[in-house]
């Protein structure tokens, strides 16, 4: 018997390595999951080998995040003033 059947190596130790990063990396998510308002079960996806970090970063980049205030709009300075006269147009036609 050689020394290579009966060491972990090749899939198995890559495996091993995952499952190992996996479960260090699942406390952290669940707490960065819990914090931006998104579904805890998302988590799930780094148990994929391969892709399973790929697609759990992307869903945290790409998604919104339901617990950050919304962004104000963003108005060129004309359009901000020509609302702002259409506003008190409109309140003084309703004063008068």
């Amino acid at each position: 018997m050689e020394a290579t059947d009966t060491a972990m190596g090749g899939w198995q130790g890559a495996l091993l390595v995952h499952a190992f990063l996996t479960l260090a990396a699942l406390w952290p998510a669940r707490r960065l999951l819990q914090r931006a308002g998104l579904p805890v079960s998302w988590m799930a996806w780094l148990a994929l080998p391969l892709f399973g970090w790929a697609v759990f970063t992307s869903l945290l980049a790409f998604k919104a995040w339901p617990n950050l205030p919304p962004l104000p709009e963003k108005l060129h300075p004309r359009e901000r003033l020509k609302r702002q006269r259409a506003k008190e147009q409109a309140t003084k036609a309703g004063e008068g």
